[in-house]
């Protein structure tokens, strides 16, 4: 019985270890797509509660569009969505894949990447994202999009 119980002891570690994996690859997942479609809504409220508001924020979409530092990016961001209020044509943004997901955790922080296309475009984009725990919630510190 002995030997049993110490060869099934490692054997739950491991399953419980995976198990916690697959719900921080969950809740990390959500947050992407919470802050995706915030911006879409044009939720400044809602949307600046997916990041991490310190200075080492840092937001790029192309060489000429980025943002360094959460006041710099909040900013920005409510400068464009107050612009954004009220279109119409926010449910195009809400039709985005997701592919080939790439996760590592290591501690607090989490490393993203994962391929992003838009229906009705053609081309897709390489998505990168750090996140970091803060509590229970894991929260964006850095968005790449590169196309």
């Amino acid at each position: 019985m002995k030997k049993l119980f110490t060869l099934l002891l490692p054997l739950f570690f491991i399953v419980s270890l995976s198990a916690q994996d697959t719900t921080a690859y969950t809740a990390i997942k959500k947050v992407i797509e919470g802050e995706t479609l915030a911006f879409a809504n044009a939720d400044l409220t809602t949307w600046s509660g997916y990041f991490v508001h310190e200075p080492y924020v840092r937001w790029s979409v192309s060489p000429a569009m980025f943002f360094d530092g959460w006041q710099a990016l909040y900013n920005g961001a409510k400068t464009f969505l107050e612009s954004q209020q009220g279109r119409s044509d926010a449910d195009q943004l809400h039709t985005i894949t997701r592919s080939n997901w790439n996760i590592h955790i290591n501690g607090n922080v989490a490393l993203v990447k994962f391929i992003q296309s838009t229906e009705g475009t053609v081309g897709s984009s390489q998505q990168f994202r750090v996140l970091e725990k803060t509590g229970d919630d894991w929260k964006i510190s850095m968005l790449v999009a590169v196309q």
